[in-house]
């Protein structure tokens, strides 16, 4: 389920940015391309260098509790969004009419 949740994030950031793009006057399919990037890249880099590490260590104790087991393995999904937006607001949309930022 959060593989098909990441999926769908991935597509809605890709048309996000393209309907931004096309709306700025920029070529949208690197703008839809990067979407895309700005949504995995940040979601797999946390996903392997703090969420499973995490993960790996609380499965070792007896302390462990299924709702913080669940909340750090799926928040790579809430970094991606999140790493997305600020792509979004602090590249996209600074950019002009010639497709420069």
């Amino acid at each position: 389920m959060p593989l098909f949740i990441s999926m769908l994030l991935t597509a809605g950031a890709a048309f996000w940015y393209y309907r931004t793009a096309e709306r700025l006057g920029v070529k949208p399919i690197p703008w839809a391309v990067a979407g895309a990037i700005a949504y995995q890249v940040p979601a797999w880099v946390w996903m392997i260098m703090f969420s499973r590490p995490y993960l790996t260590g609380l499965r070792s104790t007896a302390a462990k509790t299924e709702m913080s087991s669940f909340l750090i393995g799926h928040s790579w999904i809430v970094v991606g969004a999140i790493a997305t937006v600020l792509v979004y607001k602090f590249f996209l949309l600074k950019t002009g009419a010639g497709g420069k930022p």
